[in-house]
């Protein structure tokens, strides 16, 4: 690791337990990913400073090549899921944010379900196509936005609490901004037990995408989050598939995607494959 890039790495405790006793499961381009002892969240430690990131994500998305028709390809099962959902638990609609909402595609779609919807996004330029587009979206974080308390019936997050420097101060803000019996859905990958697989069969990969995903959440550290935050009624479950661009990586979500279900159904929604993205919902409570 380059001696500049050494003086912008920042060691920190735990983000769900605050505890600083770990071991390392995983090093990959230079950075590694540890386990705490405590609780049992995995997460990258040292890493690197919010600013030093920030220059990092300037070239992330055009390393991946990926736009916003490879996005919506990509994730619009999972859009299109998560909306007739939402359509069908609250019939009257109401007002829903997406964090990290990306061009804006969820948005339109909950737009176009008659909801009242806006997005929040970090990037300016993504938000700027989404604002051509006529939508209600910011370019700012979940931790810099202002809304008012209690503003919202359901927000969502498809791939982002793991990117997040704080997620357990982001899901107290989500608390907040949520009216009672509102609803939050998350989409997250669970990349430890695939990892753990490869590396015993000396595979190298680089499935963590370290050090953009901050963190890598199993059901039980983001239950246990989620339950610091406040929120009830938390239900994990298989997530639909994304449908990659290439053959090869398309195949493998299908299968794993399907298999996971077949595996929850059989169980009678109690077992979940490791490794599969997860489809994540809690409610908070209306006391």
């Amino acid at each position: 690791m380059p001696d500049n890039q050494l003086q912008t790495m920042q060691h920190t405790n735990c983000n769900l337990c605050g505890a600083d006793r770990t071991f390392p499961i995983a090093t990959q381009n230079n950075y590694r990913a540890v386990k705490c002892v405590h609780c049992g969240l995995v997460y990258v430690n040292p890493r690197p400073s919010p600013e030093e990131l920030l220059r990092m994500y300037n070239g992330y998305h055009q390393r991946d090549g990926k736009n916003e028709h490879a996005w919506a390809k990509l994730m619009e099962g999972n859009f299109r899921e998560t909306s007739a959902f939402l359509c069908k638990t609250f019939p009257e609609k109401g007002n829903i944010l997406d964090i990290g909402c990306g061009y804006g595609h969820f948005v339109q779609i909950m737009k176009n379900c008659g909801w009242s919807a806006a997005g929040i996004e970090p990037s300016s330029r993504t938000i700027a196509y989404a604002k051509q587009k006529g939508l209600n979206v910011m370019a700012t974080t979940i931790d810099e936005a202002v809304f008012h308390d209690k503003s919202f019936d359901a927000v969502t997050a498809f791939y982002v609490l793991e990117h997040l420097f704080d997620p357990l101060s982001a899901l107290n803000k989500i608390m907040k901004i949520l009216k009672p019996g509102g609803m939050l859905v998350l989409r997250i990958p669970h990349t430890t037990p695939i990892v753990k697989s490869l590396d015993f069969l000396g595979i190298k990969n680089n499935l963590y995408d370290l050090p953009f995903h901050l963190y890598d959440f199993s059901p039980d550290t983001i239950k246990l989050m989620l339950e610091k935050a406040g929120f009830s009624s938390i239900r994990v479950v298989p997530g639909r598939h994304t449908s990659p661009p290439g053959y090869i990586e398309r195949a493998v979500s299908v299968i794993s995607g399907r298999l996971s279900r077949i595996i929850y159904s059989l169980s009678f929604s109690r077992a979940l494959l490791p490794g599969a993205s997860k489809t994540v919902i809690a409610v908070k409570a209306i006391v």
